[in-house]
């Protein structure tokens, strides 16, 4: 996925008067960089927070939303900055010509030539919404829990804000918690500490305040719960366990988790409790198995439905791009859509045209996949284009030698990127990496701490 692009400004707080720089982006475009169009509608692009009082809210700039593939090309300029009207289409028609250069002329439509401007940011959102199916009714849901959060930021006092919390329960559902959790990163991202602090905690209580936060918190344990070396007999004890307990969200969240798990002989060990508690005359027990047994079998349905859903896509997916006239456009006009079910696809379909023996659809798909790490190591951060440099060099001389050659990248910030790619090798069992990135990054240290 790729990166918005975004530009540095000078920012005064209206409420300290501290001076800071923000980043803002004025261009958002959708086929350049998909993963934009996500936070311009939840409202985190062109927001500044103060790190010195923690002061938050937009900023007002113009904007351009480009979405190739909905021929959309939208334009905004906030009254407040009481632009003369030659400035005005100066500005807009920088970006809008910024949009027409990046594209070959294959690409360049008459859409592209009439541009719908508005008045406010709210409503170009609903254009962008209803262009997606997007109704008012929801899109006014996502506005009173936009607004809720902000009540709650500004209300720290604990007993207030469980209050206020209990008051509106029902709003604070997934979504709620997904908007959270982008503000979140957002934070992060801009190295806000103040607010960081302000919406982890905030996080921390709506998960044993709210219903849903209780379910999502019962999700998280029922996972941890698992482990990672899981066996049927494990999982079946568990969910056992579980079903005597009446706990249904502990009972659904396992069986997601360890799907793979739920086969032929995991259900003959099921049968096998049923027939025991049978036998025992333990009617509870053998009730609630049975009722288990049909919970599994819902779930698990869902599932594989879901699955084969999302591999029918992948599967259009991949044949619209294998018959592109242009692959890497293709790819990078479909990047937001590839994940983990379109690469098992694509690994899928390389290996049926190879023991088919179609080698021209072997290399074209081979092409695809290519195409496609090219372009994600493209889109990906200096850091992590530099440790994949760095895992892929000679060590320990070739290391050596990259890591003097790129004294600019060389901070603590790259030891923790080391730590968490580390982590995540590990947690992958890939241990060979993990070993050689733990090599690297002793270097490193040496290197930033010496």
């Amino acid at each position: 996925m790729s990166t918005p692009r975004y530009q540095s400004a000078p920012i005064t707080c209206p409420n300290c008067g501290h001076r800071f720089v923000s980043p803002v982006l004025t261009l958002i475009d959708v086929g350049q960089d998909p993963q934009a169009k996500s936070l311009f509608l939840s409202g985190q692009v062109n927001v500044a927070i103060c790190p010195q009082c923690g002061h938050g809210g937009a900023l007002s700039t113009p904007v351009v939303y480009h979405d190739p593939g909905k021929e959309l090309l939208l334009t905004y300029v906030p009254p407040n900055l009481n632009l003369p009207e030659p400035e005005q289409q100066r500005i807009i028609g920088d970006l809008t010509g910024r949009v027409m250069s990046s594209l070959p002329p294959e690409k360049r439509k008459g859409y592209l030539l009439r541009p719908r401007s508005f008045f406010t940011l709210d409503s170009m959102i609903e254009a962008v919404l209803e262009a997606d199916g997007i109704t008012p009714e929801m899109l006014n849901a996502q506005r009173e829990k936009a607004a809720l959060l902000e009540r709650l930021l500004r209300s720290p006092d604990p007993e207030v804000r469980e209050i206020l919390v209990g008051q509106n329960d029902s709003l604070i559902d997934y979504e709620f918690f997904q908007l959270l959790g982008v503000n979140l990163q957002m934070a992060q991202a801009q190295g806000q500490d103040q607010a960081v602090q302000q919406l982890a905690l905030l996080q921390q209580q709506l998960l044993g305040w709210t219903t849903t936060g209780q379910e999502i918190a019962a999700r998280q344990q029922a996972i941890q719960e698992l482990g990672t070396e899981i066996s049927r007999e494990g999982l079946l004890d568990k969910l056992e366990t579980a079903a005597m307990a009446g706990d249904q969200t502990r009972i659904e969240t396992m069986v997601a988790v360890a799907r793979p798990l739920v086969d032929y002989l995991f259900y003959q060990q099921l049968a096998g409790h049923i027939e025991q508690a049978e036998q025992a005359g333990d009617l509870d027990r053998t009730a609630k198995l049975k009722a288990l047994r049909e919970t599994i079998l819902e779930v698990t349905d869902a599932i594989d439905a879901e699955m084969e859903k999302a591999g029918e896509e992948a599967a259009g997916l991949l044949q619209e791009i294998v018959d592109s006239d242009d692959l890497e456009q293709a790819v990078r006009d479909r990047l937001a859509l590839m994940d983990e079910v379109f690469m098992s696809v694509l690994a899928s379909n390389i290996e049926a045209a190879e023991q088919a023996g179609r080698a021209a659809d072997v290399q074209r798909l081979q092409e695809v996949g290519n195409v496609l790490m090219k372009v994600i190591q493209e889109s990906q951060p200096a850091v992590i284009q530099f440790i994949n440099h760095l895992l892929t060099a000679e060590y320990p001389e070739g290391t050596q030698a990259l890591l003097e050659q790129n004294g600019a990248l060389l901070d603590p910030e790259l030891l923790e990127v080391m730590d968490m790619i580390h982590e995540d090798l590990v947690e992958n069992e890939r241990e060979e990496l993990a070993r050689r990135l733990s090599q690297i990054r002793k270097q490193a240290e040496d290197l930033i701490l010496p």
